[in-house]
């Protein structure tokens, strides 16, 4: 990654934007970032992790400058892979109303060819900047800027301090204790689930196979049962519901027998409803009329007040126009006379006002003035006293670097001691650690020893209580397989035999029920042929004497009918019956003529002769009824005949009782055959499971006691070498202490340090001395320059007061000579009073604006008048027009109502309004005649339909309560076998799915157990960061043979970088043949040029998790300590750092490196009113 350009506004001391261009500022290769203390030069690097990760590397959350409420920042980079592609991603941050910040605005765009934005949401341009650079916000900034006081404190570190830096520094938290919290959480999570699954296999102690199979052989037989009695109630619901149809028709007819009753009884209100209907229809036609004429009467006597009403107020309204005429004459001779003498004077006012404005301002300004003239007099003196100070502050200083130069040269020590002490040193470390490893080598050995020991009694116990339970288990695996072979029999088995009783069960209640109806049926035939003789010979004997009735009737009708036409005879008449005019009546006998037509009674004859005819219809019913029912039970019988023959003869064979006895003895063998199975198969698998932990514990152990044999060959090795190692060391030590007569190298090595640190301090204190003198020489011109400015602007005050001053007089004499006879403006010092003459202004304005007013308000009076009295006058003449057209037109409607009153045969207007209807109550009373005629239609016709429906058919509520009982116990019975087989159904269900369950548990338990296994062999492997050290080791090896190259490089030669197997960092002085340096020994110009290579080389690693080479580093102070040659040497270093592709940046104060350095970019702290920092390009 190149950066091409970095802009920056409100971020820490920027305030006003300022742009950084890399290609000038890198195009030398090697470049520096100049500027004091807080003048903003690690913000230019917060600018560029700003804008690609929307955060900085400080985790700073206060970054917008105070004087600003937003910040943006955009950065142009350029990624140099296979293909060159260019980048502009820009940022705008806002603080928000409680003080945090949020960004506003996000943006990627490739510019490599066109503009194409990538993305424009904050998170997402972030996401998308890691994805082009290939490094998250803490690696880039741990390969862009290197911190050189972490390395140097790195050399130099040991023990747990050293190994947590490393852990920092190569990111391996993700290994150390966060993998271990990770393991942990996830060893606890999958035993809690292991828990969880134990507790959820317990509830599956119930499920198996066998009890599968039962259930299923249960669900069959109730599956047979409920078709049986389906079939059944098929019979039954054909008869209900032949029974049902002639029942509901028989409720039927008896319903609308009752409508026709109620009908018949409402025909005399229907009549009385036609008359309503008749005479509101003749009303509603009148009704109009009547209406018209008495709204004009109303209307009439309306008009005649509102004449009346109108004539007094058009008295009164001539008097108001009268007098608003007289008023409108006064105001507008005034308005026309003084209004144009108070304008001319109100100008003159206002004139005076603004030369008065004018005069306030110029007074202002001559205070200020005077003020300022004031105020740089003092200012003069500050800067002077100031002046005075800093003259004394050089003097002090010059004494003081003196002094600590003196104190400087004599702490200096002789280099051939530092590096024979320093290597004492390292001798007696090592010294000490390999006899510190001997002592714990010893005591590791027999711990191992007794461990082993220990291990080989558990596995032995383990084996033979292994070899108990496989003696048991086999055992019982025999029984096992011994109750399998004599078995009673198969579940199967007992299905069909079930299946076969309940067949057997079914047939002979078949037969039963069959055979049942067959009697029923013959019996009533016999009833049914009894009764149809019976009433054959009751029909002889009723037609018979119907006959015998019939005849006897026709003789005494005729009888009586001759005695009738005998009677009325008369002399001279003619004879109906044969016409003769003479009649002997004398020669017919008849006794006791006048009683005979009193004791023959025709009527009761002729209601005997209906009885006996209504007897022999009853009669002729009876006998159909009776030789349809004998046709119904012989086909009955015929059907029953041939079910019963459909059945077979081979049930009989068969008893139900043997097959029940059969079937129960089965069941029960098997219930207990299923118990000792079951009991058997746990005590089974309860051993299969002891032995396969008794197992996994042995292998376990035994794996432990080959691991503890290894070690112990391995300690054993480690422990022969120390020993010989550490008679050398023994040697060479004693050799070096005779040498340098030392005896503590530890103690003599921390004076020398003490010595080199106590150096170091009093180099820093002479060098900020020195740039405090530096400073101060700086101050002294910039106050020398200040006192300048003060002097300049001091005189120029003191001028315009002057003509401000003659200004004012000016202006005063003129607003005199304007406003001359208003005495009373100016004051006793010639001031002029601006209240009074606003004052002024104000009276004339009022007089104006009253007059303008009053005018206005007569004016509109008038008009307001003028218009009431139109409108009133005109009023007056529509309403008599009105009233003259009302008289006519109320005669017109009253010839009109008499006309129509007589045709509609109506005496008086009363007798109209009291037989007015609504049209509303018209329609309802002629729907509910129409609906009367309607329903008395419909419902003879419904009587006639029921009756033909019903063709001669009954059945009595005892036959429909019997036939509806039937029905409810057969369906009754199937939902009871339904729910029994929905039950068992739900049941098998149940146990298939758990069967399912079970075994997808008992898989899930087996990888369970697996990963357990997995996971204790990671967390041992984990235990004590024993990983975590291997890794950063083997990471600080790769480094250090790149940092030896870099290191030799920048050195020419003199010195390389090496680690040893404990991870400690040793110098290699090739100056002094390749002699071996602890790295306390350096001095601070070698401590600083092995840190460099030590960073370098770790920027080198870090960036190979980038997807693009990184062309820009910083090095970020470190400086500061180094004396004029020690500088000499790292600057002649850096400058054999860079090339095409890597472009060296370094960040200071230190005014001696800026004048090495080929490009720099100057920092100038913020400064009051002048918009922040601010950055500038040099070129030496």
């Amino acid at each position: 990654m190149r950066p091409i350009k970095l802009k920056i506004k409100g971020l820490n001391s920027f305030i006003e934007e300022q742009t950084i261009d890399f290609n000038k500022l890198t195009d030398r290769g090697f470049f520096g970032i100049f500027g004091p203390t807080g003048s903003g030069k690690s913000t230019i690097l917060d600018g560029i992790t700003l804008a690609l990760y929307g955060e900085i590397s400080r985790k700073s959350s206060n970054y917008i400058n105070t004087n600003c409420d937003r910040l943006n920042v955009s950065f142009e980079f350029q990624i140099s892979g296979t293909e060159v592609r260019r980048y502009v991603v820009s940022r705008e941050f806002k603080r928000g109303k409680e003080g945090n910040i949020k960004t506003t605005k996000a943006k990627i765009v490739d510019i490599t060819n066109t503009e194409e934005v990538l993305d424009d949401k904050s998170k997402a341009v972030t996401k998308k900047c890691e994805e082009i650079i290939g490094l998250g916000l803490d690696d880039f900034t741990r390969t862009v800027v290197l911190p050189q006081g972490k390395f140097s404190e790195f050399l130099k570190l040991e023990g747990k301090s050293r190994r947590e830096m490393l852990e920092r520094l190569f990111n391996l938290q993700k290994y150390g204790n966060n993998l271990s919290i990770k393991l942990a959480r996830e060893t606890n999570k999958e035993k809690v689930e292991n828990n969880v699954l134990i507790g959820q296999l317990k509830g599956f102690e119930d499920i198996s196979e066998d009890k599968f199979k039962d259930k299923n052989a249960e669900l069959e037989l109730a599956q047979i049962n409920l078709n049986n009695a389906s079939n059944e109630l098929k019979n039954i619901e054909k008869t209900y519901k032949d029974s049902q149809e002639v029942w509901d028709l028989q409720l039927e007819l008896s319903s609308y027998k009752e409508h026709e009753e109620k009908l018949n009884i409402k025909s005399k209100e229907i009549e009385d409803n036609k008359l309503k209907l008749k005479l509101g229809e003749c009303a509603l036609k009148v009704n109009p009329y009547i209406i018209s004429y008495e709204n004009i009467l109303k209307e009439s006597v309306e008009v005649q007040a509102q004449i009346k009403e109108l004539e007094e107020k058009f008295k009164i309204l001539k008097a108001q126009k009268e007098d608003a005429e007289k008023k409108l004459i006064v105001s507008r001779e005034r308005k026309d006379n003084e209004v144009p003498e108070l304008k001319i004077k109100e100008q003159k006012i206002n004139d005076g006002i603004e030369e008065k404005k004018y005069l306030d301002i110029l007074e202002c300004e001559i205070k200020d003035t005077e003020i300022k003239v004031i105020e740089l007099r003092a200012k003069y003196k500050k800067y002077k006293n100031i002046q005075d100070d800093i003259e004394q502050k050089i003097i002090l200083s010059k004494s003081k670097i003196k002094s600590l130069e003196e104190d400087f040269d004599k702490l200096k020590i002789d280099e051939n001691l530092k590096i024979k002490v320093q290597k004492g040193l390292i001798v007696s470390e090592k010294y000490n650690l390999l006899d510190k490893n001997i002592r714990i080598n010893k005591e590791k050995i027999t711990t191992i020893n007794n461990d082993i020991k220990n291990e080989k009694l558990q596995q032995k116990d383990l084996e033979k209580l292994f070899k108990e339970n496989s003696n048991l288990l086999d055992k019982d695996k025999n029984n096992l397989e011994e109750l399998i072979k004599n078995s009673p029999g198969k579940q199967e088995v007992l299905l069909v035999l079930q299946k076969e009783l309940s067949k057997c069960t079914d047939k002979w209640d078949k037969f039963k029920l069959y055979s049942d109806d067959v009697k029923k049926s013959q019996v009533l035939i016999e009833e049914f042929k009894e009764l149809l003789e019976k009433n054959s010979n009751e029909k002889i004997n009723v037609e018979s004497k119907l006959s015998s009735l019939k005849e006897k009737y026709k003789k005494i009708e005729l009888e009586n009918l001759a005695f009738k036409i005998r009677r009325d005879l008369k002399e001279g008449e003619a004879c109906p019956v044969c016409g003769s005019l003479e009649h002997h009546i004398k020669h017919i006998k008849n006794k006791n003529e006048d009683n005979f037509l009193k004791d023959i009674n025709l009527g009761e004859l002729e209601k005997e002769i209906s009885l006996n005819e209504n007897k022999a219809k009853e009669i002729d019913k009876e006998i159909t009824v009776g030789k349809t029912r004998i046709t119904s039970e012989k086909e009955k019988i015929k059907e029953k005949q041939s079910e019963l023959e459909s059945l077979g003869e081979d049930f009989k064979k068969s008893s139900v009782e043997d097959l029940k006895m059969n079937f129960n003895k089965l069941q029960k063998d098997l219930e207990d055959y299923k118990v000792k199975k079951e009991s058997l198969e746990d005590k089974v698998n309860k051993l299969k499971d002891e032995n396969h932990v008794l197992e996994n514990k042995v292998s376990k152990i035994s794996t432990i006691i080959k691991e503890k044999e290894t070690q112990l060959v391995l300690i054993n090795d480690e422990h022969k070498n120390n020993l010989g190692e550490f008679n050398k060391i023994s040697e060479d030590l004693t050799l070096i202490k005779e040498e340098t007569k030392v005896d503590d190298f530890k103690q003599k090595s921390d004076d020398i340090s003490d010595a080199d640190k106590k150096r170091d301090g009093l180099s820093n204190q002479i060098k900020e001395i020195r740039f405090e003198l530096e400073s101060l020489g700086k101050e002294k011109d910039k106050i020398q320059s200040e006192l300048n400015e003060v002097k300049e602007e001091g005189t120029e005050a003191s001028t315009s007061l002057k003509e401000k001053k003659k200004n004012r007089d000016e202006k005063i004499n003129l607003i005199r000579n304007k406003l001359l006879e208003e005495s009373d403006l100016f004051d006793a010092s010639n001031n002029i009073k601006k209240g009074k003459l606003i004052e002024l202004l104000h009276s004339v304005q009022k007089g104006i604006e009253s007059i303008e007013k009053q005018f206005k308000l007569d004016d509109e009076f008038k008009l307001l008048i003028d218009g009431k009295y139109q409108e009133c006058n005109e009023k007056v003449i529509s309403a008599i027009t009105k009233q003259n057209e009302l008289n006519k037109r109320s005669l017109l409607e009253k010839d009109n109502l008499n006309t129509i009153l007589k045709e509609e045969d109506f005496e008086s207007i009363e007798e109209v309004k009291k037989n007015i209807i609504s049209k509303k109550d018209i329609e309802e009373l002629k729907i509910e005649i129409e609906k009367y005629k309607e329903d008395l239609s419909k419902i003879k016709g419904a009587i006639e339909g029921s009756i033909k429906k019903l063709n001669n058919r009954e059945v009595t509520e005892e036959q429909w309560v019997k036939v509806q009982s039937n029905l409810e116990e057969k369906q009754s019975e199937i939902k009871i076998l339904n729910e029994a087989k929905i039950k068992l159904d739900e049941e098998l269900k149940f146990i298939s799915n758990k069967l399912k369950e079970l075994k997808d548990l008992v898989k899930k338990k087996e990888k369970l157990d697996h990963k357990l296994a997995l996971l204790d062999d990671l967390d041992k492997l984990f235990k004590g960061k024993k990983f975590v050290e291997f890794v950063a080791i083997t990471q600080l090896k790769y480094i250090s043979k790149q940092a030896s190259k870099k290191l030799k490089e920048i050195t020419n030669g003199n010195y390389g970088l090496e680690v040893d197997e404990n991870g400690k960092f040793i110098i290699r002085d090739y100056k002094n043949g390749g002699a071996e340096r602890d790295a306390s020994t350096l001095s601070g110009g070698e401590t600083f040029l092995t840190s460099l290579a030590l960073a370098l080389a770790l920027s080198s690693q870090i960036q190979l998790k980038g997807t693009a080479p990184l062309e820009l580093f910083f090095l970020d102070e470190g400086f500061g300590t180094l004396d004029d040659n020690l500088l000499e040497v790292v600057m002649n270093s850096l400058e054999k750092l860079h090339n095409d592709k890597l472009k060296v940046g370094i960040i200071s104060h230190v005014e001696a490196i800026k004048n090495r350095v080929p490009v720099k970019l100057i920092l100038t702290p913020a400064e009051s009113g002048e918009g922040g920092s601010k950055v500038r390009l040099e070129r030496s």
